[in-house]
């Protein structure tokens, strides 16, 4: 039986090469699409879940009061916590820091420094992780000048050579001190949301940080992770921790602001990109939601071509039912008929579908920046059998039951036109396709206009012909040292380059851009509230290089000595602290902050994107002073300054090999590091870009197999009605008669497709829209557009094919009547 239903299909399939052609692109297509955008929320929704016990482990969250009373998250906690709750709480089995480091790193003997990445953590940090070793001590992170390294790193400093028991010099405090390799790490998995390449104790911390400010609860440095034992929740943990905070930062500042501790699951952590302040990835789950309802939609799509046209061949299939139910085939039989063909067609799309996917996957990857693969492991194939099985019953299913349960009687005597003539649910499958393509094209006119407003939003710097030049940190004693010599290194380079012709002007600073780059500090004002504000550290040419505007006073100088303990502030800071006469008033309350003199007022900037509020700002070349009093300091990123340089003309080139040849002459140990502002600017917003650039691709998909959708049905349509258009040309109507009537009838589906796209467009993509402080209004202009694309298709698609049919000669319809 089985064989005749593949014959029967096979020869069907063949026999109809445009349907069954249309119906393996759509499907083959929209599974293609469908696939890699399925492996990549897989593989975002599967992070750190490789950990033992990774429901017991939890990241350390510092919870705190804004200024207007909102309580907000940072997954930067105080120094102490992770000492404070092992010390505290028995059921606590582990805790560890995490604190992200680059340091000078060279072999020894060897003439070269590298930039690295060094994780200082806790001897508990293997223990709470499942990072294998592959070779060497069980406890490799116990001594002081012990690391572990990943087998990546060890190839990449010795080679092929035994790396265990080998040194590395690192220069993680004023001179290059040596470490002893006792362990080699697997390398972390790409589904980690922990990334390292060396690991080293916790007691390497007091290298640039005091011994005191280790025991500090108003300095965040670094993550912190907590691991509990068999029995026990994060949850009971969070219950007890009020007690110890307020244990350890008094009970009067306690009652005076609100300060908790939570603790967010490990595995959740690589989909909360609300958290601020961590140092690891994250992917917004919104972006996952839309790329998923994008695959459905393009999978909708190409299933209601199948399904409309399965349909619209029911007369020509109709003759065949009747004379195989008169020749006694029962339902079964004709239903399993129809279903097997679905099913051929479906089976030969996955395979074309699975083949375009790894084809795409380099762009794909290369877009995402992700290195996703088809290994075919079980829950990938899972999601092809799922995906194949879902389509050949979605598009097969109504087909096949519609025309297994037409009589036979019905069928040869002709009437199948009479009681299936409206076919309002083909119609209704049409308007749905047109609505969904319509819809794509909409949310990518939106998206695009959003970019482009963002990137010739004026930002209140200059960010064009800027050279970002990383100047690797001076390790000292304690991070105030520690910025003031690295500040001194940037200085001498900053005066060695300025006298080179192609360098207008060179500032240094360190933050550039970003929340992840500016620091956060705080201090209690007079009546005990809390001010947070955005701090950076500069030289006297930062504000001239960007070009900032001063409101009130003027900009650091070298020529007032005095200027090395002066402020500047910008107009958010002003209206948040509710200054009066800026160029007078004190920094914070009295008694603390006397020698801190406002001598500028610049106009408000975006010193972060434009997903965030313009922020209250401080800018000092002061570390010491502007340190001294506050309450609250979070540290995001290196100690080490940029130098930001413009350049006097557009060769790029030029400046670069000047810029590298002066820094070989200054530091030739030592890596040279640049960037373009512009593009790292640019970089903020790459996610929304990715996602519009991916919407786009999947509206010209959506338009391209709906087109194809339409031009079949239109041709099913008037192939069914030759008889009809034959009558009417002999009765005097023209092919723009013809045409026109066609045109109207698809022209009405087109149209309700529109009505209803345009509105839900529209409120999606405000939702998608409130994530920016500085959007765009979607405008009549961008409807427009969408409607016009909707209705030119259908007028050219379908008149193509009215045109052709009403130029036939009328007799060859009319013959048989």
């Amino acid at each position: 039986m089985w064989k005749n239903y593949l014959k029967i299909a096979f020869r069907n399939l063949i026999k109809n090469k445009l349907y069954t052609g249309i119906n393996l692109f759509g499907l083959s297509v929209g599974l293609g699409v469908s696939i890699l955008i399925l492996l990549f929320i897989q593989y975002e929704n599967s992070f750190d879940q490789f950990h033992e016990n990774e429901e017991r482990i939890g990241r350390v969250l510092w919870v705190g009061e804004d200024e207007d009373g909102t309580l907000s998250q940072t997954a930067s906690a105080p120094m102490a916590v992770p000492h404070a709750l092992k010390e505290n709480f028995e059921e606590v089995l582990g805790t560890t820091h995490f604190v992200d480091t680059e340091n000078l790193t060279k072999i020894e003997g060897g003439e070269t420094a590298l930039l690295q990445s060094a994780s200082i953590v806790g001897e508990d940090f293997l223990k709470i992780f499942s990072f294998p070793i592959i070779k060497g001590d069980p406890n490799p992170i116990a001594g002081k000048n012990t690391i572990a390294i990943t087998a990546s790193t060890a190839t990449k400093y010795f080679g092929k050579e035994e790396a265990i028991g080998k040194i590395l010099l690192i220069q993680l405090g004023p001179e290059y001190q040596p470490y002893k390799v006792r362990d080699i790490l697997k390398d972390p998995p790409k589904k980690s949301s922990i990334q390292f390449e060396i690991l080293m104790s916790e007691q390497n911390l007091s290298a640039f940080i005091e011994e005191r400010q280790l025991e500090n609860w108003e300095i965040t440095y670094g993550e912190s992770y907590v691991s509990m034992k068999e029995g026990y929740t994060l949850a009971s943990l969070e219950e007890k921790v009020p007690s110890l905070i307020k244990s350890a930062i008094g009970q009067e500042d306690f009652e005076e602001e609100y300060y908790d501790l939570d603790f967010q699951p490990i595995e959740s952590v690589h989909l909360n990109p609300e958290v601020t302040g961590g140092i690891l990835e994250t992917t917004d789950p919104q972006l996952l939601w839309i790329l998923f309802s994008v695959s459905i939609m393009i999978l909708l799509i190409a299933c209601i071509n199948f399904t409309t046209m399965a349909i619209g061949r029911s007369a020509t299939r109709a003759k065949e039912v009747g004379v195989r139910k008169t020749m006694g085939a029962a339902y079964k039989q004709l239903f399993g008929q129809f279903m097997t063909e679905s099913f051929i067609i479906t089976i030969l799309s996955t395979l074309l579908g699975v083949l375009l996917a790894q084809l795409l996957l380099p762009v794909f990857n290369s877009l995402f920046e992700k290195s996703l693969v088809i290994a075919f492991e079980p829950v990938q194939i899972l999601i092809v059998c799922a995906l194949m099985l879902l389509i050949t019953f979605i598009a097969g299913a109504y087909p096949a039951l519609f025309l297994s349960n037409l009589r036979p009687i019905q069928v040869l005597k002709g009437n199948l036109q009479m009681n299936f003539g409206k076919q309002n649910l083909r119609k209704g499958l049409v308007g749905l396709q047109f609505f969904i393509s319509l819809f794509l094209i909409a949310c990518t006119l939106i998206m695009y206009k959003q970019m482009q407003q963002i990137n010739q939003y004026d930002l209140g710097f200059t960010k064009d012909n800027i050279i970002e030049v990383k100047i690797p940190p001076v390790p000292s004693e304690n991070f105030i040292t520690a910025l003031e010599n690295s500040f001194k290194k940037g200085e001498r380079f900053k005066l060695a380059i300025k006298r080179r012709k192609e360098v207008e002007n060179a500032g240094l600073a360190i933050s550039t851009y970003g929340n992840n780059s500016w620091w956060n500090a705080g201090f209690a004002d007079s009546d005990g509230n809390m001010f947070y504000y955005r701090l950076n550290f500069i030289d006297t040419h930062y504000a001239e290089v960007l070009g900032l505007q001063f409101e009130q006073g003027r900009n650091l100088s070298e020529k007032f000595p005095s200027d090395s303990s002066a402020f500047i502030i910008n107009e958010a800071f002003v209206h948040a602290s509710k200054m009066e006469n800026p160029l007078q008033d004190q920094v914070g309350p009295a008694g603390k902050y006397n020698d801190h003199r406002i001598i500028g007022v610049v106009k408000d900037f975006h010193h972060a994107s434009l997903y965030s509020k313009i922020e209250p700002v401080m800018m000092t070349m002061n570390p010491e002073l502007a340190l001294s009093g506050i309450n609250s300091l979070n540290i995001p990123g290196s100690l080490g300054p940029t130098l930001l340089v413009k350049s006097s003309s557009d060769d790029f080139q030029t400046l670069i090999s000047v810029l590298k040849e002066e820094w070989t002459q200054l530091y030739p140990s030592e890596p040279f590091e640049y960037s373009f502002f512009d593009e790292s600017i640019q970089k903020q917003y790459q996610a929304d870009e990715r996602l519009g650039k991916l919407v786009g691709l999947s509206a010209i998909i959506a338009v391209i197999i709906a087109a194809l959708g339409l031009f079949a049905l239109a041709s099913l349509s008037i192939t069914g009605r030759m008889k009809e258009i034959g009558i009417r040309k002999v009765m005097g109507a023209s092919a723009y008669n013809i045409s026109l009537m066609f045109n109207k009838e698809f022209l009405k589906i087109t149209l309700i497709g529109i009505i209803l796209a345009m509105p839900f467009s529209y409120w999606l993509m405000n939702k998608w829209l409130e994530q920016f402080e500085i959007k765009s209004t979607p405008g009549a202009g961008i409807f427009i557009i969408t409607v016009t694309i909707g209705v030119f298709f259908t007028i050219f698609i379908v008149s193509l094919q009215t045109v052709k049919a009403s130029l036939m000669n009328p007799v060859k319809s009319l013959k048989e009547e």
